[in-house]
């Protein structure tokens, strides 16, 4: 998977619709309703590479990765192992989900 398929994989399994999604230069935004929905949408750069997204999500499933032989596992969540602690989490939470 690209880094734009694991973001919005990502975005899928924890809520977003294709409807609240948007690619722009390459990158995967989502909708948000900072104020109310009535006054329509935010878009905001969504790719779980960056620790204000992951670290969140993580946060509330509980995933913390761990070193593994020079990759990383969230252990006890999956045997996924990627090259990262952010796609660690992603490709967990993913896989979880499905």
């Amino acid at each position: 998977m690209t880094d734009l398929e694991i973001s919005t994989a990502l975005a899928l399994a924890i809520g977003w619709e294709p409807t609240q999604m948007l690619i722009i230069a390459g990158k995967r935004y989502v909708a948000s309703y900072p104020n109310g929905i009535e006054e329509g949408y935010n878009w905001t750069e969504f790719d779980y590479r960056n620790w204000a997204v992951i670290g969140p999500i993580a946060e509330k499933y509980k995933m913390f990765p761990q070193p593994y032989m020079n990759k990383w596992n969230v252990h006890g969540w999956s045997d996924t192992i990627a090259d990262t602690p952010q796609k660690a989490i992603a490709l967990t939470v993913i896989g979880a989900k499905k």
